[in-house]
């Protein structure tokens, strides 16, 4: 375990880094172990630091609950103490303190050319660095480079602890490895470019290198900062709950939800059983009475949104009708279970406007949602090195039961629909989007080539820039969320533009107070539309095989707000069909 020195927010744990991933420290690179062991090494159980949400667990997880990692202020441990555990890597660093000849070695053995130093103090001393390279696979496998092999072949029984390291500059062509003992010779480039055999090795487990490798695919070498490297699976879920504050915090309890999950498991939930199991399991009679004096298909609903043992509906099916609702109804704030937790969801009908777009073709319903919670859950990550990455799931065993790491946050938001119908995207653009949506295998990627959800997806980049000049908040902190719902009759989109962090009281409002103004949002946003300082060539990009015009100098965003990884961008589209 080393101590990393570098604090990381929750969300980065699950957004950007977590079991698997390469996370540079002052002393060198490391890899998060899977999240178990953290637990053990703290000797608290994941239940302790659980994030409740029946609606995700049953949608999303498969039953699976979900933990958050703990800060060291809650395990009354000090701040510079090592929580999280890690493992060095990569293995094998470079000392450039001799000349030309600069030394590979083992980083557990040091430098052969300097004083000798352990693994623990030898990996970043001055001169002295972890070796930028690892090989890496689809199957999600991560490695030393193999470099007895890779300058003796498969066959060689030479095997020092240290090679030679000549060159660099410009092109890893010009750099060579020799093995100081029978002086063999590799150029790195051509090894760099050709394909691996896996070792089928996960550091986060924490073993060392099988001795026989179990996987097949083709490895490849990789800078192990590059971004390909893990790209975490997330899935996430906002917590919308429109329901009397009172009957919530009545039904949002273990006991009540495992009654009504079990009634329904075999097809026995009524009023008159449901009140019958409650006063068998004692609970407590107020709630009962309230739980009686309700109407029984408010109850049901209520059940259906805290994951009373309902069939699961689509996440964000379900929420955009719930947005949909709390936008042409208001929601009142819902209290968390949690104490000292904001509100989980707030609407204020009052705040709500309509704006007609620039051009006159819709009327968008603008809704600030002036209290939410998301939860975030890192399902997996994958290693796009070459064609066809698997998943490798983050899941972890914990007391006869699954956990997954999430984290919590809350924040605020705008909402923005169009509840009088749906401007339905025309012309060549539109027609390409048609084509390349029934093309797709992939549900989810069919959803997001749909050029519905590809007009709204677009329209959220140009308004996520336009809203971080005045909101107080940088284009990087505000996130989306887009909404397609399918239909025979037809789609319709929307989308959720918000803000969050880690406990305390959410945010200032700084999103919501620009609802008033947000026809001159919506107008600046598409103002400049037509141009982008890289045209011809992004103009021209779906010409040449590209599946939309979109850069980074008009509408890519950063990997913090785009849930989508900027897939499914076309400004050729919203400029064909302007609002």
């Amino acid at each position: 375990m080393v101590r990393p020195h570098q604090e990381l927010r929750p969300s980065q744990f699950i957004t950007t880094y977590g079991p698997g991933s390469i996370l540079e420290t002052r002393s060198g690179p490391v890899v998060p172990k899977v999240m178990n062991e953290l637990f053990t090494n703290i000797g608290r159980p994941p239940s302790d630091f659980e994030i409740t949400d029946e609606r995700l667990r049953r949608a999303a997880l498969g039953g699976a609950r979900i933990a958050r990692v703990p800060s060291n202020a809650e395990l009354s441990a000090p701040a510079d103490d090592v929580i999280y555990p890690t493992l060095p890597f990569p293995f094998w660093s470079l000392c450039t303190n001799h000349g030309t000849d600069q030394i590979l070695y083992s980083s557990d053995r040091g430098c052969p050319r300097c004083a000798a130093v352990g693994a623990p103090n030898g990996r970043e001393k001055a001169g002295r660095e972890a070796i930028r390279f690892v090989l890496a696979c689809p199957a999600g496998h991560l490695d030393d480079v193999p470099w007895q092999r890779l300058v003796h072949g498969p066959a060689s029984g030479c095997q020092p602890h240290h090679y030679v390291w000549r060159g660099g500059g410009r092109a890893l062509r010009f750099v060579t490895i020799e093995c100081p003992d029978c002086h063999a010779i590799q150029n790195f480039g051509n090894a760099y470019a050709r394909p691996w055999p896996c070792s089928s090795r996960l550091p986060e487990t924490g073993a060392r290198r099988p001795a026989q490798s179990t996987c097949a695919r083709d490895a490849r070498m990789h800078q192990r900062g590059a971004a390909n490297v893990h790209i975490a699976d997330k899935v996430s879920a906002l917590t919308i709950v429109d329901m009397p504050a009172r009957l919530h915090n009545v039904l949002n309890d273990p006991r009540t939800l495992a009654i009504a999950a079990t009634l329904r498991r075999h097809d026995l939930l009524t009023r008159d059983t449901f009140l019958r199991d409650l006063r068998e399991e004692q609970i407590p009679d107020a709630a009962i009475d309230l739980v009686e004096r309700s109407d029984w298909n408010r109850v049901l609903d209520a059940l259906d949104q805290l994951g009373g043992g309902g069939q699961p509906r689509p996440l964000k099916v379900e929420e955009f009708e719930r947005l949909q609702n709390a936008a042409a109804h208001g929601a009142p704030a819902v209290p968390s279970a949690q104490p000292g937790a904001p509100p989980l969801f707030e609407v204020r009908l009052g705040g709500v406007r309509r704006f007609t777009g620039p051009a006159g073709n819709v009327t968008f319903r603008v809704t600030p949602v002036s209290r939410l919670r998301m939860v975030t859950v890192q399902t997996g990550y994958r290693r796009v090195v070459t064609t066809g990455p698997d998943v490798v799931s983050t899941m972890f065993a914990w007391g006869g039961g699954n956990w997954y790491p999430g984290v919590e946050l809350f924040g605020e938001g705008i909402f923005l629909d169009i509840p009088d119908g749906e401007l339905e995207p025309s012309g060549s653009r539109a027609n390409t989007w048609h084509a390349r949506s029934a093309q797709d295998a992939d549900t989810q990627q069919a959803e997001r080539d749909h050029p519905v959800h590809v007009w709204w997806h677009t329209l959220s980049h140009r308004l996520l820039r336009t809203l971080s000049v005045d909101s107080g908040y940088s284009s990087a902190a505000i996130a989306e969320r887009t909404y397609l719902i399918t239909t025979p009759l037809g789609a319709r989109g929307a989308l959720l533009l918000y803000t969050v962090q880690p406990g305390g009281d959410g945010t200032l409002g700084g999103l919501m107070a620009l609802v008033e103004h947000f026809w001159h949002i919506l107008t600046s946003a598409l103002a400049d539309l037509a141009d982008c300082s890289n045209d011809p060539l992004c103009a021209e990009a779906p010409r040449t095989g590209a599946p939309g015009a979109a850069c980074y100098s008009c509408l890519l965003a950063s990997e913090t707000s785009c849930e989508h990884r900027n897939l499914g961008l076309d400004r050729l589209l919203l400029l064909d069909n302007p609002p």
